[in-house]
């Protein structure tokens, strides 16, 4: 049985909450940090883009169309494999950074694509199929997690990369195959990039409460059934995390070594 739904929250409330904010600016004042400034335009901004994304979600959810509702998820992957671009750092030309723009953007849309419509098609099934106010919101969990993973997994391991260069050479040399010389660095990468995910499972509905699962409860949703939902995505956001960490990496590592298993020490490896 569903809950009462949550309560309106008028322009009233919201100024009465921002209140609190003023002791943000009160201690940053007293205490001379020069965060005043930054901490306004961080609210004005997360206001107005809030408001401009919740317009965005209303137009969205009522969508049934397959090929806008398909646009609209190829241009979040898009978003977040340039996020996640930004989060590599020591790419030195455009070269690049459209080699690894691409492999992130390929894993992401091989791991949150192959769960999202896993998710969407087999197990959900929504009537109609195509349903924003449900294809939507998964897809942006699942994207935000798969661009998380994605950046953690790449970033792990070209910093392991360099750190076991010689170690590399000297496997190489002694007849291991280029998979043998960086066995190592491949699990302490996949294992950075999927922890995450493992320590979400592991303390849910312990350390908080997810905020799909808060928010259908908030809206009035039985709690049990807010738990089925929140136990899915917790499912697909592990699988989307192992999917694109093993498509990221292994993309990764062939731009690190020849067609004759030679191991290319640059930092911009494949220039």
């Amino acid at each position: 049985m569903a809950i009462s739904g949550s309560n309106d929250i008028s322009l009233l409330q919201m100024g009465i909450g921002l209140l609190p904010v003023g002791i943000a600016l009160f201690l940053s004042w007293k205490y001379k940090l020069c965060l005043s400034k930054p901490l306004i335009i961080g609210v004005v901004r997360g206001t107005v883009q809030l408001v401009a994304v919740g317009y965005i979600l209303l137009w969205a959810f009522r969508q049934s169309d397959p090929w806008i509702l398909a646009a609209l998820i190829l241009f979040m992957m898009g978003a977040a494999s340039q996020a996640a671009l930004k989060r590599l750092g020591g790419l030195q030309n455009e070269k690049s950074r459209r080699k690894y723009r691409f492999i992130l953007f390929a894993a992401i849309f091989l791991g949150a694509g192959l769960t999202v419509s896993y998710l969407e098609f087999v197990v959900i099934r929504p009537t109609p199929l195509w349903e924003g106010r449900y294809l939507v919101p998964l897809a942006g969990m699942i994207v935000t997690n798969a661009m998380n993973s994605a950046a953690l997994g790449v970033k792990r391991f070209r910093s392991e990369l360099d750190l076991r260069a010689g170690e590399i050479e000297t496997l190489l040399a002694l007849g291991a195959t280029q998979q043998q010389a960086v066995l190592k660095t491949v699990q302490l990468s996949a294992s950075a990039a999927m922890l995450p995910a493992i320590n979400m499972l592991m303390v849910l509905g312990i350390v908080a409460l997810p905020g799909m699962m808060s928010g259908q409860i908030l809206a009035g949703e039985s709690p049990l059934i807010a738990v089925r939902y929140q136990l899915l995505i917790c499912f697909s956001i592990a699988a989307t995390a192992a999917i694109v960490t093993w498509v990221s990496i292994q993309m990764t590592q062939k731009l690190y070594f020849t067609k004759d298993d030679q191991f290319i020490r640059t930092q911009d490896s494949g220039d």
